[in-house]
This record gives C-alpha cells, structure tokens and sequence, in this order.
C-alpha cells in the first residue's frame, strides 16, 4: 500500500524554500542600482516609441479611411477570385481524377490577384468622387 504524502509533503518544502528566499532576492545589490537605471533609460525610450505608436495609428486610420472602399474591393475581390479560382482548379482535378490538383494553390492565387485587382478598381472611384 502507497503512502499519499509524498506531494503534499514536497508541496510544503516548496513553498519553505520561497518564502525563504523572497527576502533574499529583493536585497539590495550593485546589479539592482544598474537595473534601476536601465529601467529609467527604457521607460524614457518607451514614452517616445508609444508617441510614435499613436502618431502612427492616427495617420494610418486616416489614410485606411480616406480609402476605404478600395481596401473593401480589394479584399472582397481576393476572396471571390481566390475561391473562383480554387473551385475551378479543384472541378478540373476531379475530371482528371487528381492529375491536376497541384494546380490547386496557384489558381487560388492568381485568382486572389486578379480578384483584387477588379475590386480594388471598383472600389477607387468611391473613394475619390470629385476626381
């Protein structure tokens, strides 16, 4: 018969063993003083880099809405070309009893592009109506 006390048992010294050594670890040393004064050089670089990071939201949630019925024609138009596209290489896989699958990816591509394309066209105009 086992006995149930081996992982309570190792359960317990773990946690001696951190509590023990939760002071230890927040004593002072030099490497401490040398963290804390890379943690002020990061936190003044990380205010610049969030700064940018807004400035870069901001612009380009301006320029994604000045276009933003080409952006919608471009992604409608890659899905329905690239399902165009895959459907007709998987319909011609079937007739030659798989010979032709491996076409499969690049059809779905060029279907994407070309599907794009059209919408992206399409779109354009929407976004430019005085031109």
């Amino acid at each position: 018969m086992r006995h149930r006390t081996g992982r309570p048992l190792a359960a317990a010294g773990f946690a001696a063993l951190l509590v023990m050594a939760a002071p230890a670890a927040n004593a002072a040393s030099p490497a401490s003083e040398w963290r804390a004064e890379w943690r002020g050089w990061l936190s003044d670089g990380a205010g610049g880099l969030r700064d940018g990071a807004e400035r870069a939201i901001i612009l380009g949630g301006a320029l994604l809405y000045q276009n933003r019925h080409m952006v919608a024609g471009l992604t409608l138009g890659c899905l329905a070309g690239g399902a165009m596209g895959a459907t007709g290489a998987v319909a011609a896989g079937a007739a030659t009893g798989g010979a032709a699958l491996p076409a499969t990816g690049p059809a779905a591509a060029l279907g994407c592009a070309l599907g794009a394309a059209a919408g992206g066209a399409m779109g354009r105009p929407l976004d430019q109506p005085m031109d």
